[in-house]
């Protein structure tokens, strides 16, 4: 398993959106979307690069995020300002961070309340909870091969085989907050990780 490591992640498009029609929407704009509400699946982009994570809180808000060269999101947010019936844009410029490795769970447990190490990563789940009091969006997935594979795979049809991974690739957990607290929160993380023997390594990609 690879070394403890928090990582705060680079600049990314992200894209929200909520609404009764927001899931319809989001089809037609070929989108792959999780079927299960607090869930996950990756829908591949339009030019064949880095798969685009797209996570469902609750019935009828979504949470996307792609590679910042990416052209799908790109493409599609200027007609979420067009007044669309049902479907109603969300301003999402979080900071993200990837937190990862040997006593990833460890860490965890000391900072959020939930049990992380008991989630099933088969389940796609998608978590939002309160971590060293910030309230955060976490994502949990397979390690370094998550993307790569689940883009050649072709989005949720195929989620499930990559996932099972998760016992023998390692988990690394995403997580979002609100920008204003990611300084905070990167500090306080990172410092956890550190006394675990861990590094925290600042933005990257």
């Amino acid at each position: 398993m690879s070394a403890l490591t928090l990582t705060r992640c680079g600049q990314r498009d992200r894209l929200g959106l909520k609404g009764p029609r927001a899931a319809e929407w989001l089809v037609a704009q070929g989108i792959v979307l999780p079927m299960a509400p607090n869930s996950w699946t990756h829908s591949q982009e339009s030019d064949g690069g880095e798969s685009i994570l797209v996570a469902r809180l609750g019935q009828v808000e979504f949470f996307l995020e792609g590679p910042a060269d990416g052209t799908t999101l790109q493409g599609i947010a200027p007609s979420l300002n067009q007044r669309l019936q049902g479907v109603y844009p969300v301003l999402r410029e979080d900071s993200g961070f990837r937190l990862g490795g040997e006593g990833v769970d460890a860490v965890l447990a000391q900072v959020c309340n939930v049990n992380f190490a008991a989630l099933t990563l088969d389940s796609h789940p998608v978590i939002m909870t309160l971590m060293i009091g910030v309230a955060v969006l976490v994502v949990p997935q397979v390690g370094a091969a998550r993307q790569v594979g689940a883009a050649r795979q072709g989005g949720a049809a195929r989620q499930g085989g990559a996932a099972g991974l998760g016992a023998a690739g390692g988990r690394e957990y995403r997580i979002w907050c609100d920008p204003t607290f990611g300084p905070y929160l990167g500090e306080s993380l990172g410092a956890v990780v550190s006394e675990c023997g861990g590094r925290y390594m600042g933005v990257s990609g």
